[in-house]
């Protein structure tokens, strides 16, 4: 995941951050009587200047002690429960290094990203950082290739928001800086072909441009056709999330992360594109 923030983009400002989510610790409701928040916090290398954060989220029921019902009885009960004592409880470890601002969950996890996510973008609401810090899950590089090589691209729409540290040069570079000269928070674009007419896609052009910021920041849809003789499809980047696969033990495991995100983003959160 891709945590950014919109102005002062420091690495103090994401330390800042976290600390501040960690010291209010919100309650984000997930669905019906699910919730989830912070479980455990570790500033690895220190509090001050820390070269990781972890965070345990947890996420659990919180029971209503008036929606028992005795069956025998046949009536509706109620159960004195203590509102600290919850069911059903799940959690998960996201690794989030500051200097890339970038936040890796582990596969295992018992917690989806779609509720990370909603943890992210609700809880920072909570914390009243909402317009300062925008959330988007890292897009899988395959999933943007298949939408640029396929037999026909029907129809893209996209919502992004500029790079803070423009990944690439040229029209990518360019489109992103008048995003952000323009003062847009967030940037809509829908394009649609002809009929049975692909829009067309060319290095450094306008849609190369539009996936390879979407990439990092934003989401997009597109209608496609993989191959001559398959089926028209669409896809979402949301259900394609960037997946890696790390070579390391267990006792080593946070210094392989921080090393791979180094040295994927670099110490500016940039992505290496060489």
């Amino acid at each position: 995941m891709n945590i950014k923030a919109l102005t002062n983009q420091t690495t103090g400002n994401y330390i800042r951050l976290f600390k501040k989510l960690i010291d209010k610790d919100p309650l984000v409701p997930l669905q019906g009587s699910k919730h989830i928040s912070i479980d455990k916090f570790d500033f690895v290398g220190g509090k001050d200047d820390p070269r990781m954060i972890i965070l345990t989220l947890c996420a659990y029921d919180i029971m209503d002690p008036d929606a028992f019902y005795d069956i025998k009885k046949k009536q509706q009960v109620m159960v004195n429960i203590s509102p600290d004592v919850v069911s059903n409880k799940k959690d998960g470890v996201l690794y989030f290094v500051p200097k890339t601002h970038r936040l890796m969950i582990l596969k295992s996890s018992k917690i989806s990203l779609k509720q990370v996510m909603k943890y992210f973008t609700i809880g920072f609401e909570m914390i009243e950082e909402k317009d300062e810090f925008d959330v988007n899950v890292e897009v899988s590089s395959e999933l943007i290739e298949t939408i640029k090589n396929s037999h026909i691209l029907y129809s893209l729409e996209a919502q992004l928001s500029y790079s803070n540290s423009d990944p690439s040069s040229g029209f990518v570079k360019l489109f992103g800086g008048e995003m952000k000269d323009a003062g847009a928070e967030k940037v809509d674009i829908k394009m649609r072909g002809g009929k049975d007419r692909s829009l067309k896609v060319k290095d450094d052009g306008l849609i190369d441009a539009i996936l390879q910021l979407v990439k990092s920041n934003g989401t997009a849809k597109a209608r496609i056709k993989k191959t001559e003789e398959s089926s028209p499809e669409t896809v979402e980047t949301k259900d394609f999330p960037e997946i890696v696969h790390l070579d390391g033990k267990q006792d080593n495991l946070l210094t392989v992360i921080c090393k791979y995100l180094i040295g994927k983003f670099g110490a500016d959160g940039r992505e290496d594109k060489s």
